[in-house]
């Protein structure tokens, strides 16, 4: 009777193992699987960065902008019914698309486009600076 009962835990035991291994089997293969989704808003935000930087743009530009990021035409009534994107008449009877104030507050577009200026004026003023430090001019306030 006692080998039985032995038996029997030991049985529980494997059987507690393999779950185990195949627990830690499917959390890795759901762990590879989250590493390879990508941001579902990425899309969103890079189309609307691009119209905002652009300061609007035409049906054409904007059906090219969104085949590139493998987005349907659907995509712009979407953002049109969140307030990302305004759609605006032209008296040409042409169109013009818009990101809206609130895009720009709520998706921070404008954040990207400061950093990057940021990034520019810095530039732009460490060469003056250099060209300045290295001038006879600040040579003689050296010697003071």
């Amino acid at each position: 009777m006692e080998s039985n009962v032995q038996d029997k835990q030991e049985e529980i035991q494997r059987s507690f193992q393999m779950i185990r291994v195949g627990l830690e089997r499917l959390e890795r293969l759901l762990g590879q699987g989250e590493a390879a989704v990508p941001d579902p808003y990425a899309r969103r935000q890079q189309l609307l960065e691009y119209v905002y930087a652009q300061e609007g743009v035409g049906r054409p530009e904007l059906m090219r902008a969104l085949r590139e990021a493998g987005a349907a035409y659907q995509w712009i009534g979407q953002q049109v019914k969140k307030g990302y994107l305004a759609v605006v008449p032209l008296p040409s009877g042409k169109v013009r698309y818009a990101v809206t104030p609130k895009a720009v507050r709520e998706l921070e577009l404008n954040q990207r486009a400061i950093a990057e200026e940021a990034v520019a004026y810095a530039a732009a003023s460490e060469e003056a600076f250099a060209e300045d430090w290295d001038s006879p001019e600040d040579a003689a306030y050296d010697r003071l």
